[in-house]
């Protein structure tokens, strides 16, 4: 199936732990673009990628994978489906007893049966492509924080896939590495064709290169549009996340059930 929307999601409700996380959301993700997911923190944009991935299950709803609905799945189909599917995990989640070439090799070895020779040079393409040929033999402890994120981009491409989620890639990042993986995140979408979902705060970064950018807050699609429309925006809300303002729509003080006065 060729769409122009690689995921579609219908509708969907879910809570956890009886706390609402989504009411009737509805969105979708263009193919081959990258499409940002804004928020403030709490509001369930990590829980989307899981959903996603079924890894999590909506109550109502649907979850639609270039037209497959991912949680009418049966486990072997899921785990075939999921060879379409990476995800750049917040803390890299490196194999910390095998070197930078093993932990990239490994989906390799794991999903296929291709030559070692062929997985050789396969791992040091994707190696070179994020900058990181050169730390091939090194373990993720004697890598920083920087660069054990690219090892970890370059795994997540290892298989060509049709999608990459990103769970908040630039967190703990310095200002020169959050630049390098900017550019990396829209080098591999644009060569590569790969549709991308980055989850982040760092607005200004992702602004740059995202092609399409949804706001979620308070369990709903708060706005959405390319990131000149969220940029111009007249929703005091979004104006607000997106310039950082302590005061607006979002209190700086959480209410209490009493006055400040009766709590002293």
């Amino acid at each position: 199936m060729n769409t122009p929307s690689l995921i579609s999601i219908k509708k969907l409700w879910f809570s956890y732990e009886g706390r609402s996380i989504y009411k009737d959301v509805s969105l979708e993700i263009p193919r081959g673009k990258i499409t940002a997911i804004l928020g403030p923190s709490g509001t369930g944009k990590t829980t989307l990628l899981r959903l996603i991935g079924a890894q999590l299950t909506p109550q109502q709803g649907e979850v639609l994978f270039d037209g497959i609905n991912v949680h009418k799945l049966k486990r072997s189909e899921l785990y075939r489906l999921r060879e379409r599917m990476s995800m750049l995990f917040q803390s890299g989640a490196l194999f910390q007893d095998m070197t930078v070439y093993e932990n990239v090799a490994y989906p390799l070895f794991e999903h296929t049966s291709l030559p070692e020779e062929i997985i050789h040079s396969i791992v040091m393409m994707k190696l070179e492509a994020v900058g990181m040929r050169g730390a091939y033999k090194l373990y993720p402890s004697e890598l920083s924080g920087g660069m054990s994120r690219r090892a970890a981009l370059a795994r997540s491409i290892v298989l060509d896939p049709d999608l990459v989620m990103y769970d908040e890639p630039f967190v703990g990042q310095d200002p020169i590495t959050k630049g390098v993986l900017v550019k990396l995140i829209s080098d591999l979408n644009r060569s590569l064709g790969i549709t991308s979902v980055v989850v982040t705060h760092d607005v200004r970064e992702i602004l740059d290169v995202a092609h399409y950018v949804y706001i979620l807050a308070e369990g709903q699609v708060l706005g959405q549009g390319t990131p000149d429309e969220i940029a111009n925006s007249q929703d005091a809300r979004i104006s607000q996340f997106i310039n950082g303002d302590y005061d607006g729509p979002y209190a700086f003080h959480l209410k209490g059930s009493s006055s400040y006065l009766e709590d002293l």
